[in-house]
């Protein structure tokens, strides 16, 4: 430790030392230390280092590479390793008493492999720029040249509208197109578009230590840089550089737009289920409160006569009923304490039951009921283990990544996705967009912005979107060490401060109207005749989605109680009938019945006396053959 300031030696005379020294660099970029070296060597090891910092990408640009070079001039191999995203440094001593310092990112990157001298020191005068290395060369990335960086590009509106044709690709807009095109501008460079062989962003390295998408390009150095909703993440941070935000943007999922409720039960649904129990309680007790009040104090103190206490409790009830209902009838009694209840369960039941059943009722009639929407995490996954629903997100996108790393819900989600669906990741936030139209047991997660726009852009009547799940900022990404970063952030800062960012973003979406108002001419112009019908068959559906007025349609439950009613009455008299009829023939029966007992009674009357004339003769014959006999037995004497 010299003057605050860490020194580690390392003497690279052998491999062993070399890789000593290569763990360590390894470490510093690993954990994002700062590390400044020195190298007093021969000049073919220095064009080794540089090799071995390219190959295992030791670039950063708090990392510093100074070579001692002596008086030679620099060798072909040293400056060709030499890429501008490094921060090299160079001393030479052309001769005695003086000293020049080299940079090569003093040029812009249209100069690479190339050495600007920044800075010489004289025995006597000492150095001509203070400080001694600068830091940042400010006038060096003012202007690129025109130069010309190759930037990958993916479909993904309203960020960058890109149109595929065959092999060929065509940009034709974008709020990140906007951006680009006014940093150019603002720069002096160029830019060539070209379509990755993953049209993927890239969420995080595989196994083998490798990143895919366009974001892997950029880390390869294939790519000069990315724009596109590039979200922020700290394992993108291991892999790229990131500018400052372009936006400040959500999560979010959206579902199907949930489906009208059932306008036949239209009538129960002004009162939550709670409530309905507790009125029925209602209907069902002041009946009989009415005829307590009634038959109690007149059972202690009579003052009228009550010919039938079970016809008191039926009028009583009957009475409540239509007071509830709003309907007229004749008071059970005129006393003051059943007046007083009247007075008190009329009041209730018109401001209190009445009023407020029909203000919701009316409400809800003018703006029909939907099911419940799913607006957050919680819900979504009870959704998915009881409705049957699906869950997509874009492929290796930061949504991905974060059901990937995630913990709590996010990791519950994730693992629900892996063991219940065989194909959960997309392509495309579209193509998820275009499946939830399609399907009302889908859901897909990916950036606010993103899917508002794209729903937007299909028919906001089709989908649901949630609330936010979690704040995500977008921004540039860049290779590690970018030299030029700085002089972007500059650019993006004021325009993000003046609003132009949100403006151009603003922008997107009035384009977007101004497409949905073609004429309808033009429409048949632009529109393939294999595409006219579903096109027309998707906008009838999205008419049919709007607010109607009320209609009868909406007032069917009404006709459904009446039809419900009419059937219960048609019963009831079904039944009255038929008791009727049995009643009826009950009572022919026994008419009959009682003939037959008196056909009999007189028949056995009859015979009775017949029986009792036959006996009274036979006693009168016998009587008197007993008198003969008893007059020829005194004869015979």
């Amino acid at each position: 430790m010299h003057h605050d300031i860490a020194v580690e030696l390392f003497n690279v005379t052998n491999v062993e030392i070399q890789d000593k020294y290569f763990d360590y660099l390894d470490y510093k970029v690993k954990n994002h230390l700062g590390v400044r070296t020195i190298f007093f060597c021969r000049h073919r090891f220095y064009e080794h280092v540089l090799l071995e910092v390219y190959e295992r990408d030791y670039i950063r640009r708090n990392v510093v590479y100074i070579f001692n070079w002596g008086r030679e001039p620099f060798s072909e191999y040293f400056i060709t390793n030499i890429h501008y995203v490094m921060k090299v440094y160079a001393i030479t001593n052309p001769r005695n008493d003086t000293f020049r310092i080299f940079y090569n990112q003093a040029l812009p990157p249209h100069e690479n492999h190339h050495f600007k001298m920044v800075n010489w020191w004289r025995d006597g005068v000492g150095l001509f720029n203070h400080p001694t290395l600068p830091s940042t060369y400010n006038n060096a990335f003012k202007d690129f040249k025109g130069y010309v960086f190759k930037v990958p590009v993916i479909n993904k509106p309203p960020w960058h509208i890109v149109d595929y044709k065959n092999d060929t690709l065509e940009v034709k807009g974008g709020r990140d197109d906007r951006i680009l095109s006014l940093l150019s501008n603002k720069l002096n460079f160029r830019y060539d578009y070209f379509d990755p062989p993953e049209r993927i962003q890239g969420s995080s390295a595989s196994e083998n230590g490798t990143f895919k998408g366009v974001l892997g390009l950029v880390w390869k150095r294939q790519a000069d840089f990315f724009i596109g909703d590039v979200a922020l993440s700290n394992e993108r941070a291991n892999y790229l550089e990131f500018s400052f935000i372009t936006l400040a943007d959500s999560g979010a999922f959206i579902t199907h737009a949930p489906s009208k409720l059932n306008e036949a039960l239209a009538l129960l649904r002004p009162f939550q289920w709670q409530v309905w129990p507790a009125i029925g309680v209602t209907f069902v007790v002041v009946g009989p409160v009415l005829y307590a009040i009634i038959a109690l104090p007149n059972a202690w103190r009579p003052r009228f006569r009550v010919r039938s206490h079970a016809r008191l409790f039926f009028d009583c009830t009957w009475f409540t009923t239509t007071v509830l209902l709003r309907q007229t009838g004749k008071e059970p009694s005129s006393s003051h304490k059943a007046r007083f209840f009247i007075i008190i369960l009329s009041i209730s039941a018109t401001y209190v039951i009445n009023d407020m059943y029909s203000a919701n009722l009316t409400s809800l009639l003018a703006k029909p009921g939907r099911e419940k929407p799913i607006n957050n995490l919680q819900q979504l996954e009870q959704a998915m283990r009881t409705r049957g629903y699906d869950l997509y997100v874009e492929r290796h996108s930061s949504s991905y990544s974060l059901f990937e790393n995630g913990t709590g819900i996010y990791k519950k989600l994730w693992e629900m996705m892996r063991e219940r669906q065989t194909d959960f990741l997309l392509q495309s936030v579209e193509e998820g967009v275009l499946l939830v139209r399609d399907h009302t047991n889908k859901a897909l997660i990916a950036g606010r912005e993103t899917l508002f726009y794209d729903i937007q852009k299909f028919g906001p009547s089709y989908f649901h979107l949630s609330a936010k799940l979690n704040t995500a900022y977008s921004a540039i990404a860049f290779q590690l060490g970018c030299p030029y970063i700085e002089e972007i952030n500059k650019i993006l800062m004021a325009i993000f401060e003046a609003g132009i960012i949100t403006k151009m973003t603003e922008n997107e979406y009035e384009k977007l109207e101004k497409q949905k108002k073609i004429t309808p001419e033009t429409e048949e112009d632009l529109i393939p005749a294999n595409e006219k019908e579903n096109r027309i068959a998707a906008k009838v559906s999205e008419d049919n989605e709007k607010l109607q007025p009320i209609s009868l349609k909406m007032l069917q439950g009404t006709f459904y109680l009446l039809s419900i009613g009419n059937i219960f009455s048609g019963l009831i008299l079904m039944a009255e009938i038929l008791v009727y009829k049995h009643k009826k023939k009950y009572g022919i029966r026994r008419r009959r019945n009682r003939i037959l007992i008196c056909f009999s009674k007189v028949k056995n009357c009859v015979v009775l006396k017949i029986v009792t004339v036959v006996n009274a003769v036979r006693r009168v014959y016998r009587r008197a053959m007993h008198e003969a006999f008893v007059a020829t037995l005194e004869y015979l004497e």
